[in-house]
């Protein structure tokens, strides 16, 4: 399973290896104006065998300007397979690069009622 939190009370769970793959294989798509996509990090080990750390920042451009998202996927693997993933992203900043603060600011105010 895949959790994704988010800022608004929807998180998002992908359970399935087909809704993983289909969510990222979505990406950069799912928006107009996307010129670049692409993640840019490091794997951290941790004192836990089964867990790891993807520190990492979605770079690229949309809509002529340039933007750097930070990001990190806590995962734990067993027998070479991803059996949990806990993906932590700057939401704001997504909404800045690709121009939904709007469809964003939206969202949280109906979570407030």
């Amino acid at each position: 399973m895949c959790g994704i939190p988010s800022p608004h009370s929807v998180t998002h769970r992908l359970r399935t290896r087909f809704q993983l793959r289909s969510h990222f294989a979505e990406g950069p798509a799912r928006t107009t104006g996307v010129e670049r996509f692409e993640a840019r990090g490091q794997v951290h080990e941790t004192a836990d065998p089964e867990v790891v750390v993807y520190e990492f920042s979605y770079v690229g451009s949309a809509n002529g300007r340039p933007f750097s998202i930070p990001c990190i996927f806590v995962a734990r693997v067993r027998d070479g397979l991803i059996v949990e993933s806990r993906d932590y992203t700057d939401h704001v900043g997504f909404a800045r690069a690709f121009g939904r603060l709007d469809d964003l600011a939206t969202a949280l105010a109906a979570d407030s009622r």
